[in-house]
């Protein structure tokens, strides 16, 4: 392989390691309904690309890429809601599913004014896509676990994690919010992706990814802040703030400020069809281990056989999208 591609993987796998463990903190302190958490996760997020904007000495800022950071924030405002009723675990996986899905497609057939990227091998994308759809699939029938994520040194009362039904229609619509977010996720860097593939019509855009994250988080803290303020308002000026949570909550927005220079880098070296599946898939191992071992949202040993099969097929069909870039049948 070239050594783009080895530079690709390296800041694939960097993203994989960073994005499973950006709600780790969160999930440890009381979040209430999400969207204070939200808003102080756009602060830390914020903050680290202000950093990191200077590193670069501080590259003009580009206007559309502000629309890919509201799109996140939209999705992200909903996300601790949905953990609160299918655990990190299932969230985050079906999530990563949609997430994948969504950027493939629009990289693989050029939708929304993207170039097409026709891999290597077309039937083993085909085949990589339909074992990542399987999995994804198998994921509706494993159940989590209540939980409780309060921190005993508080004593504080049980948050709405604990208190969240079981019933199957709560249940189908979480999962359809966690679709939805993760559709979200999959298009949140296609208006960045649009600017690069059209110098003719943004000439003074960068070449690399890197430079627009400054952006990127500056529309999704103006999105967070106004969904804070409809918040608020929807609860009569008394919108729900937990003060120990926001450090926690700004070092998750660090931490995936952080996953998102790494995969701007992957996609810069990678086809967008390539790197999407791998970062949205990969971080899921970590997930499940956080999970399953220190949140207990998962016991049981059909759940866990369960769970072990669709996150295979889902594994293998990552794998199958990477190989298929470079290697054809033919």
């Amino acid at each position: 392989m070239s050594s783009d591609l080895w530079i690709g993987f390296a800041a694939a796998l960097t993203a994989s390691v960073l994005f499973s463990t950006v709600f780790v903190p969160v999930r440890k302190v009381d979040a209430g309904d999400g969207f204070s958490a939200h808003m102080f996760m756009c602060i830390g997020a914020f903050l680290a690309s202000t950093f990191i904007h200077g590193l670069l000495g501080f590259p003009p800022i580009q206007g559309l890429a502000l629309f890919g950071g509201v799109v996140w924030s939209i999705g992200n405002a909903f996300v601790l809601q949905i953990m609160n009723h299918l655990g990190m675990a299932l969230t985050t996986l079906v999530c990563s599913v949609l997430s994948c899905l969504t950027g493939w497609a629009t990289s693989r057939y050029g939708l929304l004014g993207l170039p097409a990227a026709i891999p290597a091998s077309v039937a083993l994308n085909y085949f990589g896509i339909i074992m990542l759809v399987t999995g994804g699939a198998m994921y509706l029938s494993i159940k989590n676990n209540e939980q409780d994520t309060n921190q005993k040194k508080d004593n504080s009362v049980a948050i709405v994690a604990d208190k969240r039904s079981n019933s199957r229609v709560e249940r189908a619509v979480s999962f359809l919010a966690a679709m939805l977010c993760g559709s979200l996720f999959g298009s949140m860097w296609t208006p960045i992706s649009y600017m690069k593939s059209h110098p003719d019509k943004f000439p003074t855009a960068p070449a690399d990814g890197i430079s627009y994250l400054f952006a990127f988080y500056c529309g999704g803290l103006c999105m967070g802040v106004f969904i804070f303020i409809i918040y608020s308002a929807v609860k009569k000026n008394k919108p729900w703030i937990n003060p120990s949570g926001a450090v926690p909550t700004m070092l998750g927005g660090v931490i995936f400020a952080c996953a998102m220079s790494a995969f701007v880098i992957a996609i810069d070296n990678l086809d967008q069809s390539i790197a999407y599946p791998i970062c949205a898939m990969a971080p899921s191992m970590v997930v499940l281990s956080w999970s399953i071992l220190y949140f207990k949202e998962i016991t049981g040993r059909r759940n866990l056989m369960w769970l072990a099969s669709a996150y295979g097929f889902t594994l293998v069909g990552v794998m199958i999208i990477t190989l298929s870039k470079e290697y054809s049948l033919i």
